[in-house]
């Protein structure tokens, strides 16, 4: 049987995200978050690397995360894209304090622009977000191949991607620079460690 294309399963999983009403979607928003804040990898962090939730396009909504981590005293970080060119992804990880200092980029995506960087190698876990996530640890994304680049320079941070179960699947397909999650965690399944993250060159 011929394997399904990323772009097919983006899709799949775009639809079935947007498709969720506000309500279930955030019950199930607040188990991943749940069962995200009682994982290792998160107690022995000290800087948390998180994303704030684009709710409009249905990604699970990490505020509840967000906030346990402040609570426990764990230093927040952030993305913030430094170069939307095609074909030249970047970014880097800035610290976040306050919501009401976000500001939207370009893409609607909200950044702490004005938060000190933080070094990558500063950084304990990094919370992916995923369309779709498989069971090897290989994401879905949006294909502009950020976080790839920006997992690719880190040494010794854990990485944790969160999706909803029915956007967990056996198998999506992976090219030579895709860098594989350690960890997935759903509304019921908590999935890892998978094999030890391989250093990955940056893309050119």
């Amino acid at each position: 049987m011929a394997s399904i294309s990323k772009t097919t399963l983006r899709k799949a999983f775009d639809a079935y995200r947007k498709a969720l009403a506000p309500v279930p979607h955030g019950a199930r928003s607040r188990r991943i978050c749940a069962r995200a804040q009682v994982h290792p990898a998160l107690h022995r962090a000290d800087v948390v690397h998180l994303y704030w939730p684009a709710l409009d396009r249905g990604e699970v909504d990490t505020r509840p995360l967000i906030g346990w981590c402040q609570a426990a005293g764990k230093t927040v970080v952030l993305p913030v894209v430094t170069s939307f060119v095609a074909g030249q992804p970047d970014m880097e990880a800035r610290t976040f304090t306050d919501p009401d200092a976000l500001v939207e980029n370009q893409w609607g995506l909200r950044e702490p622009i004005d938060g000190p960087r933080v070094a990558p190698s500063a950084i304990d876990l990094v919370i992916v977000p995923a369309f779709g996530v498989d069971r090897r640890g290989h994401r879905i994304g949006h294909g502009g191949g950020f976080y790839d680049r920006f997992l690719a320079d880190l040494n010794n941070a854990d990485t944790l991607a969160l999706a909803f179960d029915a956007c967990l699947v056996d198998t999506v397909p992976s090219d030579d620079h895709d860098v594989p999650v350690q960890y997935v965690v759903t509304e019921t399944e908590t999935v890892g460690p998978l094999l030890p993250r391989r250093k990955q060159p940056r893309l050119p």
